[in-house]
């Protein structure tokens, strides 16, 4: 289920995509040298610390965003956005 359960300006949208983009990007390029990897691989510590932190601005623009507009949340489930209209739904399974 997908429900509509608020909106947010076009600069906070910017700000969420932005560090949606750059988790992604993280992501694929962890996988592309995850099989590489040697001790001590300072690349792959890089990769590691940026991620953790990209993780955790990600959850925080969520956390601040829900309390600020009151967002419904439910056990199971998560929010998500759509860049072009900037509303938030609630998903759950």
């Amino acid at each position: 289920m997908r429900k509509k359960i608020g909106k947010v300006t076009v600069e906070e949208m910017k700000e969420i995509k932005y560090l949606y983009e750059r988790k992604n990007g993280l992501i694929e390029l962890f996988r592309s040298i995850e099989l590489e990897r040697k001790e001590g691989d300072t690349l792959y510590d890089r990769i590691l610390n940026d991620m953790t932190q990209i993780n955790g601005n990600f959850q925080e623009w969520w956390n601040e965003k829900g309390e600020k507009y009151k967002w419904e949340n439910i056990k199971g489930g998560k929010w998500e956005i759509d860049f072009q209209s900037c509303e938030i739904f609630l998903v759950t399974q």
